[in-house]
């Protein structure tokens, strides 16, 4: 039997999690070279905060910072003409010293992995989308601006579409950063 998408994927985004809520360090990387970057180096995660906003009711089957639906109807702007319903991979929340929060989506392919139809596209919109209905949502933390972030193999460097992202980091640089990172 083959495995899940989700078997094969979260292992990494495991490891990046774990990162994101520990160190200072790998959370200030994480957001480098965005524009979200000066205004939330030092920032904290919101570890506590997202666990219990994203699982008022019930936890979830995934970690509670993973697989983030956009859960409107065809009609939102988050979405692409002709895509499939697509999710933020994981979502993480950081809140700077002046109180502001940020929501980093973050976006994993493994090596060779394409892109789905509208989905590199989508994931600013969805980001955009987030920030205004933010307080609207029930399971999504309140947030003040987003960022995106795409983890995906060397091999993708060339492809235009990474365009839709503010930071790309490649699965080797993450295995430098982030202790545990699978190879």
């Amino acid at each position: 039997m083959m495995s899940s998408y989700s078997e094969k994927a979260q292992p990494y985004l495991d490891v990046i999690a774990a990162g994101v809520f520990a160190s200072q360090s790998v959370r200030d990387w994480l957001i480098e070279g965005t524009p979200a970057a000066a205004a939330y180096r030092g920032a904290e995660a919101l570890t506590d905060e997202q666990r219990a906003v994203r699982w008022w009711s019930k936890p979830t089957k995934q970690p509670y910072w993973a697989n983030y639906w956009c859960g409107r109807d065809r009609r939102c702007t988050c979405r692409i003409e002709g895509s499939k319903g697509l999710e933020t991979d994981a979502l993480f929340f950081l809140r700077n010293r002046s109180g502001r929060i940020l929501a980093v989506h973050v976006e994993f392919k493994r090596p060779s992995e394409a892109f789905g139809f509208g989905q590199a596209q989508a994931y600013p919109l969805r980001a955009a989308c987030f920030v205004r209905t933010c307080d609207q949502r029930p399971t999504v933390n309140h947030h003040d601006d987003w960022t995106t972030v795409l983890f995906c193999g060397a091999e993708k460097l060339g492809d235009p579409e990474l365009s839709c992202f503010q930071r790309v980091i490649t699965h080797d640089e993450a295995g430098t950063r982030l202790t545990g990172y699978p190879r």
